[in-house]
């Protein structure tokens, strides 16, 4: 599967030069299929165990909890070469196109602002982005973390990658696993109920920690069974495909604060995908 793999990341290289790393995935019906379904404007990269798929975004919505960035200081260098201050917008992202422009909104005031994305961080699908205290400062946001919606505006085409790989670039990228999440883009009925409430404090209504969905409710139940200590429900909806699947929800939390306190309990320090759900 490799070296089929290494084939087809040749032939679409012409061998030498990559402008872009395309991202295959198998046919969940015929594992002797691949498709082709996005483009990656970095090798695959590993934090923790975990890969990361940094792609060319079209669209690209995110919903989660911001962090103030830490791990870089004044005149420190970002990602992509840039020197970080800590008193211009800029942030960090797992994998969005460096450097890119996105908007983010503090879901607990409604303030927004945009933000350029230069640096690679916030490694999680529930802490979805690092920013600079003037992000925070502007926002008004809680120092512990704060809840918010991040929007890609737009990227910068220079990011793309132009230059030769070596042989141990290309076998790299071919051996990084198949990713099996391409995109994490929220529903846009997510937060049809906050609409109406634009005028109020809060962009939402209920915070939920979505602890993993399933195809078929047995499974979700199962989880809710090893989670009896917390108040778990079981949600049912229609997702995009229009098919049912059950998400394991716990909350629903009043404030960001509760939420990160129960977010540092080893209890789900096993469970990989979290995110954060809003009604």
């Amino acid at each position: 599967m490799k070296i089929f793999l290494l084939i087809i990341f040749l032939i679409l290289t012409n061998c030498t030069i990559a402008n872009v790393i395309p991202l295959v995935i198998e046919d969940g019906n015929n594992k002797n299929t691949i498709k082709i379904i996005e483009k990656l404007i970095e090798e695959p990269y590993q934090v923790n165990g975990k890969w990361f798929y940094p792609h060319d975004y079209k669209k690209f919505e995110e919903i989660g909890l911001a962090q103030l960035e830490t791990s870089l200081k004044n005149g420190s260098k970002t990602k992509n070469g840039e020197y970080y201050h800590n008193d211009t917008l800029s942030g960090a992202h797992r994998s969005l196109p460096l450097p890119s422009i996105i908007e983010v909104t503090n879901l607990n005031n409604g303030k927004s602002a945009l933000v350029r994305v230069n640096h690679r961080e916030a490694f999680s699908s529930i802490k979805v982005v690092s920013l600079s205290e003037a992000v925070f400062k502007k926002l008004g946001m809680n120092r512990n973390g704060d809840l918010v919606k991040i929007s890609l505006i737009d990227s910068n085409e220079s990011f793309v990658l132009s230059k030769a790989y070596t042989y141990d670039e290309e076998k790299k990228v071919v051996e990084a696993p198949v990713s099996s999440v391409v995109i994490i883009e929220k529903e846009k009925n997510d937060l049809s109920a906050n609409n109406k409430n634009i005028n109020n404090k809060n962009l939402y209504n209920k915070i939920f920690i979505n602890i993993a969905s399933f195809a078929f409710k047995e499974s979700a139940q199962k989880i809710k069974r090893d989670l009896s200590n917390y108040d778990v429900r079981i949600f049912e909806k229609q997702n995009l495909s229009g098919n049912t699947e059950y998400k394991v929800l716990i909350g629903p939390y009043s404030d960001v604060e509760s939420l990160l306190i129960d977010l540092n309990d080893d209890t789900f320090k096993k469970y990989e995908d979290l995110s954060i759900y809003l009604i």
